[in-house]
């Protein structure tokens, strides 16, 4: 007689977080992808399980800690070095700070670069974080804290993943979520502050403000 046994990792969501995304949906949550333009020459993939290459990539997901579970890779294979692929988030928005955290995984002896980018809607991509190179089979954790200022103006987070010669380069991404308050200061890791350096994100901040602001208004009722 044969035995199975499902794994499944138990993912505390704090009451205040906004949006949660394991890639467990087919629809990967409203992430979308353009590959094919300049800039961004190909799509990651959804996976279950062990990518396709050997020495690279997760033996399983972070959500549910099982060969079951999904998430977003890009494949190294036959890509050659400097070959891209981005992926955005849904655009995310809210009236105070907030963080965003998310899970990675780069192994294998030709890991390229994961670059993070924040943006408003159809502004250019900003550089907010970065990691290169082989960081161990394990899945790593991250934290951007955004601003109040860009939380009201409404913005996407972009992941793009750049190859290396060699195709032990798969890099992955897990659990993405957005909560609406301060990045805690916790089990060692450090938030990363997103900077909001630009005049025009600052006016689209306080034009959303002053426009939620007037539709409350008009909720009220005029005294007799």
């Amino acid at each position: 007689m044969s035995f199975f046994v499902l794994h499944f990792r138990l993912i505390v969501l704090s009451a205040k977080t906004q949006t949660f995304c394991g890639f467990e949906d087919p629809n990967i949550c409203g992430f979308t992808q353009i590959s094919g333009t300049v800039g961004d020459d190909f799509d990651w993939t959804r996976a279950q399980g062990k990518t396709p290459s050997a020495n690279t990539g997760p033996l399983k997901d972070h959500t549910c800690e099982s060969e079951k579970g999904h998430f977003m890779f890009i494949e190294a294979s036959a890509k050659g070095k400097g070959n891209n692929a981005i992926i955005y988030s849904p655009l995310y928005r809210g009236m105070t700070q907030q963080c965003v955290e998310f899970y990675y995984h780069m192994n294998g002896r030709h890991i390229g670069t994961l670059n993070v980018y924040a943006r408003t809607r159809g502004a250019e991509l900003d550089s907010v974080w970065r990691a290169y190179g082989n960081q161990g089979n394990v899945w790593s954790f991250a934290r951007l804290g955004i601003p109040k200022e860009l939380a009201r103006a409404g913005y996407q987070i972009a992941f793009e993943g750049i190859t290396e010669n060699g195709y032990q380069g798969d890099i992955s991404i897990d659990d993405v979520s957005v909560t609406d308050a301060a990045c805690p200061v916790d089990s060692g890791v450090t938030a990363v502050q997103v900077a909001v350096n630009s005049t025009e994100l600052i006016k689209a901040g306080k034009s959303f403000a002053r426009n939620l602001r007037k539709k409350k208004l008009r909720r009220v009722p005029k005294k007799p």
